[in-house]
């Protein structure tokens, strides 16, 4: 943008030049969220597109106008769609008009209104002679016009519009779908809906973003406790080139411990001994399978298994959990600390316990870190 200026005024850029911008801008807001050094270029470019200073390009307003909906700058974006909406398609296509009713959706127009604006779009922009026939076999529309009208669809609880939507979109371009159309069902619908979604997503060559795994593994655990399912999960996440997070191999150990039996008096003996044994095989085996995605262990991970060493009151497993996190080079951190405290205190070993607690109490007074409120919980829990 510092030399945006000079090249307007000389002539030289292109649609595609100000497309490419307008992006560059958008992914700039999306991993800075710094909304006072973007807006100014995009109130800039808009400027420049209404005087016609500088040659449109449709995604460059999708770009524009996604970027307005994301940083809630509504009463803009629906301002410079009504000057969209009487441009030619060097300005205004299909695409622009999915924006625009995502843009109103989350606004809280009614989904009557919303559909009127998607019936638009069908009779402006598709080949076919009846507006319906378009609807109903998705010819000539675009994906982000899709995309617009699942949104629309799935916010206003309109769950059977939006999976024909959906339906629509996965069989004209079972490869193109956007992972983002796949989020919204993750998000918004039942655990076993999202987990077909989300396995439809892999097969098409298109997992969803890192972040959207890890609530999905959470409730597939907290619903269900099939640990297979979730495994399943990373398997053909991986397998579609996703790149899996340390908190997803913290997940999947959470539930491969808390699998076992939690009933102490069953804790014991030799047959659990064995099943204790395959099943930290097990971990052991997922931790080297991540080493080699170059995904390693964080402190979070070891801090699950001591804590579930504790609800379990396996001292091995407790010390085990310390021993490894040491050797991968890795520091306790506070909910290390406070989790020894938290495991020893279930275990009932009353020396490891005030161990552990002099070693809460010298961590918070060598990084000055103020008290927390579960700290104090932990200790009088125990």
């Amino acid at each position: 943008m510092t030399s945006y200026p000079t090249l307007r005024d000389v002539g030289v850029l292109t649609s595609d030049d100000i497309s490419n911008l307008a992006r560059q801008i958008h992914t700039k807001y999306r991993l800075s969220r710094s909304e006072s050094e973007v807006f100014k270029h995009i109130e800039q470019l808009i400027a420049d597109l209404r005087s016609g200073e500088i040659p449109g390009h449709p995604l460059a307003s999708v770009h524009l106008m996604s970027c307005l909906k994301d940083m809630e700058r509504f009463e803009v974006a629906n301002e410079f769609w009504k000057w969209l909406i009487d441009q030619d398609e060097t300005h205004c296509d299909a695409r622009v008009y999915g924006v625009a009713i995502e843009n109103y959706t989350y606004q809280g127009v009614t989904q009557g209104e919303l559909e009127k604006i998607f019936m638009e779009a069908l009779e402006r922009y598709s080949e076919t002679v009846d507006p319906k026939v378009a609807k109903d076999t998705g010819k000539a529309t675009r994906l982000m016009l899709l995309q617009g009208i699942i949104t629309a669809r799935i916010l206003h609880g309109d769950w059977r519009g939006a999976y024909e939507g959906f339906d629509i979109s996965v069989r004209l371009y079972p490869t193109l779908t956007p992972a983002r159309i796949y989020e919204l069902f993750l998000y918004e619908r039942p655990v076993k809906e999202a987990y077909i979604v989300f396995l439809m997503a892999c097969r098409a060559g298109t997992p969803p973003r890192p972040p959207t795994l890890t609530p999905l593994l959470k409730e597939i655990w907290a619903k269900h406790r099939d640990v297979k399912a979730m495994i399943r999960l990373v398997y053909a996440f991986v397998g579609a080139g996703g790149k899996p997070f340390p908190q997803h191999l913290n997940s999947l150990i959470f539930a491969i411990l808390g699998s076992l039996p939690s009933d102490v008096s069953k804790n014991k003996g030799e047959e659990f001994d064995k099943m204790f044994g395959a099943t930290m095989a097990l971990i052991r085996d997922l931790i080297s399978a991540f080493g080699r995605l170059q995904v390693f262990p964080s402190e979070g991970t070891f801090n699950t298994i001591i804590s579930l060493g504790g609800k379990l009151q396996r001292l091995d497993l407790v010390h085990g959990g310390m021993k490894e996190l040491l050797a991968a080079h890795l520091e306790p951190n506070m909910v290390t600390h406070r989790t020894i405290v938290n495991a020893f205190g279930e275990i009932g070993d009353r020396g490891q316990f005030q161990a552990g607690w002099r070693g809460l109490c010298a961590a918070r007074k060598e990084f000055k870190m103020p008290w927390d409120m579960k700290d104090f919980i932990a200790l009088i829990k125990v």
